[in-house]
């Protein structure tokens, strides 16, 4: 990827987001950066880790290594500086590479790093859209999560109407697959009804159903602090049961402690142990040198908090 492209509308990066199967990022996020940027309100503090960095710059090797693995490979793009866009739908990409195939068959050969999804061999023609993902967290099975690029890449098919797409992952360093997915026609149907439906919300700044504390907090992030709510008798039900809870939590935590306390006392000095079908281990941790720093502190924005402070009056 040759910078940051595409913003905060729909893009093929936040598909699996929409789909409510990101593992680093939700759609009430993304919504409410869209509205931001929307409104002009957008604070554009993204900053590009060094992971990132050596990710990108590793990103051009890993789409070489793919383009040798697999040959026949016509008008490569290893470094795509530019934004695609839907034919129809509020949707842009941006591309990590493309190239063209005119009648390549491919073959399943995962000694090779080439892996045909649904498929033990493909004819490949026409434009194919290239998504890369280094990565330290995937590291077997024969198809990758739908977050780690497979929902991106199908997303990238459909805007380029592409009938093949090539998806590289690179796990620490050396292990190397290159992943060929043909186009899915029920996945076009799920995109465009999810991407028209975060271009709706964006337009007229109706959030997504809270999941949990923090959606709600985006929600109503423009505090009223001069005037009181009168709640309903629902809402006292609501913090009874809150607060019996929080009771509940705290008594079970105590008493867990007390229990594990007596589980030590029966190991003694023992690290391992085992009782019926469980093993149990009471692991020594190593030392670790005191690590002293500067600590420098950046002052965030104000924001609504993620929980409601409950006190009783009486």
């Amino acid at each position: 990827m040759v910078g940051k492209l595409t913003w905060y509308r729909a893009t093929s990066s936040i598909v699996c987001a929409l789909f409510d199967r990101s593992q680093f990022f939700d759609k009430h996020g993304c919504l409410k950066k869209a509205i931001a940027e929307k409104n002009g309100t957008l604070e554009d503090n993204w900053n590009q880790q060094l992971h990132q960095k050596v990710g990108d710059w590793f990103e051009e090797k890993a789409i070489l290594l793919a383009a040798e693995q697999l040959k026949g490979l016509t008008n490569l793009e290893s470094q795509v500086d530019y934004k695609v866009d839907h034919p129809t739908l509020p949707l842009q990409a941006s591309l990590d590479g493309r190239c063209r195939v005119v009648n390549k068959l491919v073959k399943h050969n995962p000694e090779e790093g080439i892996y045909l999804i649904g498929h033990d061999e493909l004819m490949l023609n026409g434009d194919i859209p290239i998504e890369v993902k280094m990565t330290r967290n995937y590291a077997s099975g024969e198809e990758p999560p739908k977050y780690l690029g497979v929902d991106q890449l199908h997303a990238s098919m459909e805007i380029l109407e592409a009938e093949y797409g090539m998806l590289v992952i690179v796990h620490a360093s050396t292990d190397f697959r290159c992943y060929i997915y043909k186009r899915d026609p029920e996945f076009a149907d799920k995109l465009s009804d999810a991407v028209l439906d975060f271009d709706r919300r964006v337009n007229e700044e109706d959030y997504y159903p809270p999941e949990k504390p923090e959606h709600a907090a985006t929600i109503f992030n423009d505090v009223d602090e001069e005037n009181e709510k009168i709640l309903s008798s629902n809402a006292v039900d609501l913090i009874d049961i809150i607060e019996a809870l929080k009771e509940t939590q705290k008594i079970a935590k105590e008493k867990e402690m007390g229990l594990q306390t007596d589980l030590m006392m029966m190991m003694g000095n023992h690290s391992k142990a085992r009782a019926g079908e469980y093993i149990v281990e009471w692991k020594t941790l190593p030392a670790k040198e005191a690590q002293i720093k500067e600590v420098q502190y950046k002052a965030a924005p104000e924001r609504r908090s993620g929980v409601v402070k409950i006190k009783r009056v009486g």
